[in-house]
């Protein structure tokens, strides 16, 4: 689950790092999802960087949940 600690008025921006955790996947499963374009939305800032906007993992989280 996503916690303030992965918030800040500064960035809403989230490392791939935080962004398994907050999800609770692996980094492995993470690239995965985001190779077969499968996983949330997500911004190359360059130079093989990756970040997750915090909503848009909620958003892609809350889609996930098995009613």
């Amino acid at each position: 689950m996503i916690t303030a600690a992965y918030t800040s008025p500064a960035s809403p921006l989230m490392t791939p790092d935080q962004t398994s955790d907050a999800l609770g996947i692996s980094l492995e499963e993470l690239s995965t999802l985001r190779h077969g374009n499968a996983g949330p939305k997500y911004h190359d800032i360059g130079w093989g960087l990756v970040r997750y906007n915090t909503a848009d993992v909620m958003r892609w989280q809350k889609s996930q949940a098995v009613a």
